[in-house]
Order: structure tokens, then sequence, then C-alpha cells
């Protein structure tokens, strides 16, 4: 039988072959593709302390409920005229931001009801290739080996978002969907309790490493192919770390203001290719990560 598309590469094999079922069916969490704003001013929902995935974008800021996305985990926006898919999976704390398929005019993403190393696995449409989404590299299908472009989320609460940012527009619980909005299935992230208050790990991950609690927040930081942690808690607490990775000198530092960490080039002062992770599933996909600043 001929077939046209390509062989998974040689280091994604191991991920290929440890797609676990996650529960629902594809696209049976369903990612929203046409979100509903609303500005800051007129906003009912969330409360000030609720968390808020933030981005700045091309000059605009907008604010994501993480109250909204646990029930949805993608949506497939357009922000300053460009496409992103604004992500986010409960079971290992990512939130990551995708600005588009190199050589690719369609940027749209589902979720594949299936998990990698306990991560959402995206598909992507047409061409139907996974996507981890920490990896954000496909995995399977036509794209395999094939690395998306991020762009960082602010982690933080609504109202010191909102302050910081007040000609933001915030997401609606208008999805076109009904869901218990305001609710967590999983717990409450925000205050630390349910499944983000134990070690306990839902679904099977191919590396495990306890040199942290499986669940501490760390930073993890990609550049040069190589990869470094650092837990959220050492940032704030120091103000600021410096560390290179790949070559790449970078600096992570505490926003006070919106009580969160972000991570720049030391450069240029851009973001670098960040995400705040849960450490067991950052170190599943990168087991040779260097871990910073150890408590």
């Amino acid at each position: 039988m001929c077939n046209d598309e390509p062989p998974v590469p040689p280091e994604l094999s191991d991920l290929a072959g440890a797609i676990t079922p996650g529960g629902p069916g594809i696209d049976g969490i369903p990612p929203i593709d046409q979100p509903r704003f609303v500005a800051a001013s007129d906003a009912t929902f969330p409360r000030d302390d609720d968390i808020v995935f933030g981005l700045e974008l091309g000059g605009e800021h907008r604010a994501y409920p993480q109250l909204v996305l646990v029930w949805h985990e993608i949506f497939n926006d357009t922000v300053a005229g460009r496409p992103i898919s604004v992500t986010y999976c409960p079971l290992t704390g990512t939130a990551v931001g995708f600005t588009g398929i190199p050589g690719e005019d369609v940027v749209s993403f589902g979720t594949s009801g299936n998990l990698v190393n306990s991560n959402l696995l995206m598909y992507d449409r047409p061409a139907g290739s996974r996507w981890p989404q920490i990896l954000g590299t496909a995995i399977t299908g036509k794209l395999a080996g094939t690395v998306l472009p991020t762009h960082p989320l602010v982690w933080t609460t609504w109202g010191r978002w909102r302050a910081q940012h007040p000609d933001t527009v915030v997401l609606t619980t208008d999805t076109g969907a009904l869901r218990n909005y305001g609710s967590d299935p999983y717990g409450s992230y925000r205050d630390q309790s349910g499944y983000y208050a134990d070690d306990a790990v839902m679904f099977r991950t191919l590396h495990f490493d306890d040199s942290l609690s499986a669940k501490s927040v760390v930073l993890g930081v990609r550049a040069g192919g190589e990869t470094a942690a650092i837990p959220k808690d050492v940032v704030r607490d120091r103000g600021t770390v410096d560390l290179e990775v790949g070559g790449q000198h970078c600096t992570a530092s505490w926003d006070a203001a919106l009580e969160t960490a972000r991570v720049v080039r030391a450069d240029t002062g851009e973001p670098a290719d960040y995400m705040e992770a849960m450490w067991f599933a950052w170190v599943a996909f990168y087991p040779r990560t260097t871990l910073l600043e150890r408590r």
C-alpha cells in the first residue's frame, strides 16, 4: 500500500507510541472557533481574583479566563490581524499561544481526545497531524517534525490584568456551548484544591523525576535545542534569575504588579520561548532538562 506521509522522526516515535485515550472523543472537549469578547468596563465575569491568561500581541490586550478555558482547552482566535490559537491543558498546568503552522495558510486546531505524557494532544485542520501542546511539535502525520512558533501567555488574575491593561477585552461565557462556567471540574487552581493540590498524576508519563514534587510550578525555557526549568517560587523570592539555555542568555524576573514571572532574552528584551508547567509534565517531555536554582 502506498503511503504519502513521511515516517515519524525517530526522536518522536516514543511519543507517538505513547498516545493515550483521555476519555472524550475527537472534539469531545469542544474548541472555540468564534470566541466573543467584552470590554473590561462591561465585564461581569470573571471575578477579580480568578485566574486569567493574558495576551499581549500587536498592541492589543486580551484576557482568557481559566474557568472558561478549562472546559474547551483550545481557542482559535485572531488578534491584531494575526491568527493565534490559545491553548490550555489543566492536567499539566500549561497555557501556550501558537501563532500558526509554518508554510500553512490555515491555522486551526482541535482536541484529539488523546493525551501524551498526560498533556493535551491537539490536531490541526485540515492535515490531521497530532501535536502535544507542551512540545509544540507534530508527532504524527504529514507534518510530523514541524515545530509551531509560540507566543507567551501571562498567568495572573483578572483584577490585576485589568488594572494594568484597562484597554483589555475579556473572553465571555457566550461560547455556544452549555458548560458550568465559573467552576473547575478538576478542583480549584486558584485555591489549590482537588487535582491541583496533590502529586497524583492521572495518566502515565514516559519519564519521571522526583527532584521536585510532581505538580510544582516551573518556568520551562527552550533555546538552541536545550531546555531548562526554574521553580516559579524561586523567581518570586529572588526577583530575578539569570540563566543560559542553548547558548542564549535569558533573564527570568518577577512582575509584582501581575504576580507572575516572565522570561526574556537578555540581548533583546524580547520574550523567550517559555511556559509555566507542572514539573512532572515538563520533565516527561524533556528528561535532560537542566533544573536551575533548586530550593
